[in-house]
This record gives C-alpha cells, structure tokens and sequence, in this order.
C-alpha cells in the first residue's frame, strides 16, 4: 500500500462543500445552520460522530475485529484508501463559494444533471453522487478560472474514494456531456 497522500486545498474543498450539501439533503437543515456546525467542528477540532438510531447497534472497533477476525486491518478500511483527510481550522472559501453559487442556480443545474443522467432522477442516485454532480457542475459553469478537464477529474476522483465503485465511471459520464454539449457551444 502507498503512503497515504492529503487532500490539496482546492480538493478538499470540494469535499466539505459536498459534506454540506449532502447534510442539507439528509437533514433538510439550511446551508447556514450546517456551515456553523462545520466551521464549529473544524475550528475546535472535533468530531461529531452521530449516535445510531433506535435499534441499530453502535458497532466498536473491537466488534468489528471480532467479526473480521485479529488481523483485520481496520484502519485501512476506514481510511479511504490512499487518501489523507487533513481538514483546515476553517472551511476554505472555495467551498462557501460553490455551496452558495449552486444554491443561487440550483433550478437550472439540478435540470441539467436530470437530463443528462440517463435513465437516473435525482432522487435516484445516491446522494453522495448527487452532490457531487451538483457541485461539479456549479464549479463547470460557473467558475471559469478552472479549466473543465481539471474539474470533471476532480469529481471523479472525488467520487471513487468516497461513493460507490461506479460512481467514477457515472460522475466522469454526467460531467464529460456537460462539458461536450454545453460547454463546446459556449
């Protein structure tokens, strides 16, 4: 296995602002009201790890080495792979920048990830994926200092480390029509 590699600060970024808006969906809470909790958590350094609901156990890492066996490698398993989560004391302003750009336009770019995601709603897709596309876009649009092909590769990667194994394959689908269809036209 590699040495683990951190997040560059544009990525990780991106990532928060994917954790606001997924918790805006799981929640229905506002952007504001989530931002404070994060920008609290990052800020005191800590973690707020959410209680399991009523009648699903609280699973402890000794549990799981039980049900894996002595030489499970847990911590490979909770550590994303080869990638490194070293958050910053404060959400990046990128981040406040692509939350508040897709909130602003979030008619027209939820339109578009609908009529590009074949044979996928919204609804549909898992919400990690979603929030991604969301974001992809909103960054596809409407920040041009980033050259397109930086951004779908972005999401991408963002979304086979932190959703399913076809997430990648979906995200780069979604993003690379936007880019030819709409994007080509100007």
């Amino acid at each position: 296995m590699s040495e683990p590699r951190p997040f560059s600060h544009r990525t990780l970024a991106r990532k928060l602002a994917c954790d606001i808006l997924y918790q805006m969906d799981l929640t229905g809470e506002d952007a504001e009201e989530i931002t404070k909790g994060f920008r609290r958590m990052l800020e005191e350094g800590i973690e707020e790890v959410p209680t399991p609901p009523d009648g699903i156990p609280d699973i402890s890492w000794d549990r799981v080495r039980l049900l894996l066996g002595e030489d499970a490698r847990i911590e490979e398993l909770s550590s994303f792979g080869s990638e490194s989560l070293i958050y910053p004391r404060e959400i990046p302003e990128f981040a406040h920048r692509l939350v508040a750009t897709y909130l602003e336009h979030r008619r027209e770019i939820d339109y578009l990830i609908d009529s590009y995601a074949d044979r996928w709603s919204l609804e549909r897709m898992p919400m990690v994926d979603r929030n991604l596309l969301r974001l992809g876009c909103t960054e596809l649009l409407y920040v041009p200092d980033i050259p397109p092909s930086v951004t779908v590769n972005e999401y991408v990667e963002l979304a086979k480390v932190f959703s399913t194994e076809d997430s990648g394959k979906f995200v780069n689908g979604v993003l690379g029509r936007l880019v030819r269809e709409r994007l080509s036209e100007g």
